[in-house]
């Protein structure tokens, strides 16, 4: 399976936004992007898609920027990536071998459709405010090591 870019920055942006948006206040593009790493310009377009799926909805403002839409333990795996890329998560029917016949259909039906549906539903357990507290615990930057000369 490949993740786009999209969607792995797309992920990084909610967990940094439940982080940093503590009591309401808003976190700002360039804030993410110097905290991840992520383009600015990048982020502008991964934002607006999560807002369109109503992960996130932006303040205007002096200290304007973006929160989540609902608590961040309301907000699933499964949600965020189906909002950045409805390929990854494509609905399998584990039943259809009756329909389909062969080599290909078997191979689908016992491997393709089970990991799919196991990922579905993976996905669907685990929250954004799993992620945001197991990333709040870790300080950015923790385990890169610093030189000096």
């Amino acid at each position: 399976m490949k993740i786009s870019t999209r969607v792995e920055c797309g992920i990084i942006a909610l967990i940094d936004i439940a982080v940093n948006s503590e009591n309401g206040r808003a976190v700002s593009i360039a804030g993410i992007s110097a905290r991840q790493g992520i383009s600015a310009k990048y982020l502008e377009q991964i934002l607006i898609a999560l807002k369109q799926a109503n992960l996130i909805r932006g303040q205007k403002g002096s200290k304007g920027g973006y929160v989540l839409s609902k608590e961040a333990d309301k907000i699933n795996f499964s949600e965020i990536i189906n909002a950045l890329d409805l390929t990854i998560l494509c609905d399998s029917d584990p039943d259809r071998d009756e329909v389909q016949e062969g080599y290909k259909a078997t191979v689908n039906n016992m491997l393709w459709d089970k990991i799919n549906l196991y990922i579905q539903e993976y996905t669907e357990k685990i929250a954004l405010a799993d992620a945001a507290a197991r990333c709040a615990l870790t300080p950015v930057g923790e385990g890169e090591y610093m030189y000096y000369i």
